[in-house]
């Protein structure tokens, strides 16, 4: 006879898979290299939860210093709270304003004991408002973050990195697999935007000592992709995997990208989104 713990048990899983469709968890291996970036110092926007923080997380168990930024200051006094290590420093930092490039990143710069050698660029914001009722002001917004104030931080740090001796420098794009289908709404557009970017700067920055590649995420366990209890059930029937990706995936691969193991490869947008999904429109 089952025990009652067992019962328990099962119309537990009976009840999330009523509630959600289906019901997948999952464990997730993560590779410990040994410092492999000790000395380095990481910029990451965007970086107060989900793929940025866990980047973060990841670049501090491999020995680099690490800068998170936001627009949310409490998200990121939390989040540097969680970590609790004196090689992660946060800077309320909005990337669509322009203007405030320049000043940002001399108290970057101050804040992570050094000259950048690494830019993650993940900030973005994605509207629910889709084709045919965008407005100016949603897609105004969407590009203002996630296209021209990448673009813009992008261009200002590889200028003052073209300035130093040192060109060991790496930028990571975070973008979308949206990128690589097709785009009706401003938040596609953008990471169709970002994967050119990447191929570009990463052939024109190449001889240069400056390595640009790129991640294009499925759909993942984050509050962006609205996914409610990732620890108890990541099922998700638009996926070929019938399940969300995890942010520790992300930061996986990012790692490797990030470190020297990835020297020969640039311009890349490497696709991390379990096959794909079902419904692409």
């Amino acid at each position: 006879m089952p025990t009652l713990n067992k019962l328990l048990s099962y119309f537990k899983s009976m009840r999330k898979f009523l509630k959600d469709g289906g019901h997948t968890t999952v464990n997730i291996a993560q590779i410990s290299n040994g410092e492999i970036l000790n000395g380095k110092r990481v910029l990451i926007t965007g970086a107060s939860s989900g793929i940025g923080l866990c980047i973060a997380k990841k670049c501090i168990s491999e020995g680099a210093n690490v800068l998170i930024t936001g627009r949310n200051e409490e998200k990121l006094e939390k989040a540097v709270s969680e970590i609790n290590s004196d090689n992660l420093s946060y800077l309320k930092w909005d990337i669509s304003d322009i203007n405030i490039i320049n000043s940002k990143i001399e108290i970057a710069t101050q804040l992570l004991g050094g000259n950048i050698d690494i830019l993650v660029n993940n900030a973005g914001v994605l509207s629910p408002i889709i084709f045919p009722n965008v407005t100016e002001e949603i897609w105004d917004q969407t590009y203002s973050t996630n296209s021209k104030g990448l673009y813009f931080l992008t261009q200002h740090i590889c200028k003052l990195w073209l300035l130093q001796e040192d060109r060991n420098k790496k930028v990571i794009n975070i973008s979308s697999s949206g990128g690589f289908v097709g785009a009706t709404y401003p938040y596609r557009m953008t990471k169709w935007d970002i994967n050119g970017l990447t191929l570009g700067l990463g052939r024109k920055l190449a001889s240069k000592g400056i390595i640009v590649n790129g991640i294009a995420p499925g759909r993942i366990a984050t509050k962006m992709q609205r996914c409610k209890n990732p620890k108890e059930n990541i099922y998700d029937s638009t996926s070929f995997m019938q399940r969300y990706g995890l942010p520790e995936e992300i930061a996986e691969l990012a790692l490797f990208l990030i470190s020297d193991s990835s020297n020969f490869i640039t311009g890349q947008t490497i696709q991390c989104d379990g096959g794909g999904y079902k419904n692409n429109s």
